[in-house]
């Protein structure tokens, strides 16, 4: 194995077919082009939507014309994001991504009055104009522009906050992508003074040390801690900015937004949620039983991922590679097709290097157009997981986009992480199959209950935070020291006293970037989880006949609501027994580790 192997070196994606740089004179070209048609196409429609004689062809046409600005607007603007989060100290990326969001506020100002003249449509007509058949394709997405009708304000009132969340939510989002991908660690690994990015820092707690885990874990959240300041006042801004934003909305909750988002109904969610709650004292089981793994009295909070045997696996990116393509083989040879093209045309970035965004993501683009993907790869089985993840999203949105447009492409939230969880599974079925060793089925099991743990319980402890920080912070600003005591609340009834957590550990709420990003994206993992082992689950029972209907269910997108969706595949997930379903894989995954370990 030579230096050049590992971390990925050098696995840097191509972002050219969109644009060859940041000054190439196309990006500014395109821009100008979607204020132009945004302008245009205001002048042809206005008034004409909410008009008494509006015919079906004409609503049709509109649509069609305005995915086409949506689209010519969205490729610099994802051109923007992708450059900026793969080395956020460019200051031309930086220019470049804020020009792109200047543009968006503008040509969605421009757009606005067709959705509001969509809900003025009287519900009869509007049940006409669907009757026609004409507007099938765009049936879920104009139901969705009318759910938010009760919350929606006036055409001037929507056009000032759209401006002024530029220099509001939007700039302390960039600030804190910004701030945070700068930190950098210093950390003594194995006899040498290192300098780390957060990625490397993280990954060593997935090291044999014990000693090596605490002192990075420590230093990892401590940073947050030393820049309380800076993260309270972020947080309590977009707490305050959020709940003056219900409030003029009239929303009786602050996770309304994410509940009409997703396309689903509160109390599913809360069914969920109560169901995984009531489900807590699984973590409790395990990691009680990972305590005798690692020979001590209690697993610390550094621990939680930590390696149950001394001995640590190298996995270099070529083989983590060949082991995800080969769990997609096995399930279809189509999955792997498309999978070894993310590859071969370099669509991913996977090097750790400074002032790269931290985390993964895969970006779906628009239909016609393949995604991205970014991660910083660290030679382990836990990063042959994300990419699996990652990979999963991509094969989510290359099959979306052979029947959806732009406007019911992406699926919502809650069911994004269907195909990278499933995606995850996969591999998890390939490595138990081939591995018989004891040890080495210990190591699977554990890094897999330990990443679903992740997924479904921690994201759930995350939710309920986020919710009771919303809650309180509508009504006063927060102290660190309260959000805090929020953090560590939830945290608790999650773990009990199975775990003792580090007293910087106080402080990760300031490290989860979707609390910033995105208002309640956290109970997505949960629901997204949970219906991959139902799915499955299934596919185990059913074999080679399930597949089609899965990737039906993948390239539905987000043409329907995902309660249709999941109906279709034979579940009800307004019942707690589906919930509980998911879980009694995880049960399952419990008991044969107990069996393993006695």
């Amino acid at each position: 194995m030579t230096e050049k192997n590992l971390k990925a070196r050098g696995m840097r994606w191509d972002i050219s077919d969109f644009y060859a740089s940041a000054a190439d004179e196309h990006v500014e070209a395109d821009l100008k082009t979607a204020v132009a048609q945004a302008e245009n196409f205001a002048t042809t429609y206005r008034g004409k939507i909410a008009e008494n004689d509006l015919q079906a062809e004409t609503l049709h046409s509109a649509i069609i014309a305005l995915e086409a600005i949506y689209t010519k607007t969205y490729k610099p603007a994802i051109y923007a994001f992708l450059a900026f989060t793969a080395n956020t100290a460019d200051d031309a990326f930086k220019a470049l991504y804020a020009r792109c969001q200047e543009v968006m506020a503008q040509v969605q100002n421009l757009l606005l009055f067709f959705e509001l003249e969509v809900q003025q449509i009287p519900p009869a007509r509007f049940e006409r104009l669907l009757a026609s058949g004409k507007l099938d394709l765009y049936r879920h997405y104009l139901e969705g522009v009318r759910l938010y009708t009760p919350y929606t304000l006036s055409e001037k009132e929507e056009q000032v906050i759209n401006k002024k969340d530029l220099s509001g939510k939007h700039a302390l989002v960039n600030l804190y992508t910004e701030y945070t991908a700068a930190f950098a660690w210093q950390l003594e690994v194995e006899g040498e003074m290192k300098t780390l990015t957060g990625e490397e820092v993280r990954n060593l707690l997935r090291r044999p040390e014990p000693d090596l885990r605490a002192r990075a874990k420590r230093a990892y959240d401590g940073r947050y801690g030393e820049n309380e300041i800076i993260f309270t006042n972020v947080f309590n801004a977009m707490l305050k900015d959020h709940a003056l934003e219900m409030e003029m909305r009239s929303y009786k909750s602050p996770m309304a937004p994410a509940h009409l988002r997703n396309r689903l109904a509160p109390e599913i969610v809360e069914t969920m949620m109560a169901v995984t709650t009531a489900h807590n004292h699984l973590a409790q089981e395990y990691y009680a039983l990972k305590a005798r793994l690692l020979s001590m009295p209690k697993v610390r909070g550094c621990d939680l991922i930590a390696p149950v045997s001394q001995k640590r696996e190298v996995v270099t990116y070529d083989e983590g590679k060949h082991l995800v393509l080969q769990a997609f083989e096995n399930f279809s040879p189509e999955f792997r097709r498309l999978a070894q093209q993310m590859f071969d045309r370099r669509w991913i970035d996977a090097e750790v290097r400074p002032n790269k965004r931290g985390g993964a993501y895969c970006e779906g683009t628009v239909p016609g157009h393949h995604p991205y993907i970014l991660m910083s790869y660290n030679d382990d089985i836990d990063n042959v997981y994300t990419l699996a993840h990652e990979l999963g999203h991509a094969l989510h949105d290359f099959l979306a986009g052979r029947k959806q447009t732009i406007f019911n492409y992406q699926p919502p939230l809650v069911a994004a992480e269907t195909a990278s969880v499933f995606a995850e599974m996969l591999l998890t079925r390939k490595l138990l199959a081939e591995v018989k060793e004891r040890e080495l089925r210990i190591a699977i099991l554990t890094g897999k209950l330990e990443d679903l743990f992740a997924t479904i319980h921690t994201q759930n402890y995350y939710t309920r935070f986020e919710f009771d920080a919303h809650l309180q912070g509508a009504k006063e600003r927060l102290s660190a020291t309260q959000l805090c005591q929020l953090w560590t609340a939830r945290r608790t009834e999650m773990y009990g006293d199975a775990v003792d957590f580090l007293p910087e550990q106080k402080w990760y709420w300031a490290a989860i970037p979707h609390f910033i990003h995105t208002r309640f994206y956290c109970y997505a993992y949960t629901f997204g989880a949970l219906l991959v082992l139902a799915l499955f689950n299934r596919f185990e029972e059913e074999g080679k006949s399930f597949i089609p209907r899965y990737i039906e269910l993948l390239e539905t997108g987000g043409s329907d609501s995902p309660e249709n969706m999941i109906k279709k595949m034979g579940f009800d997930i307004r019942r707690a027994e589906f919930w509980e379903s998911g879980l009694r894989v995880m049960q399952a995954f419990l008991e044969e580790l107990k069996t393993l370990v006695q």
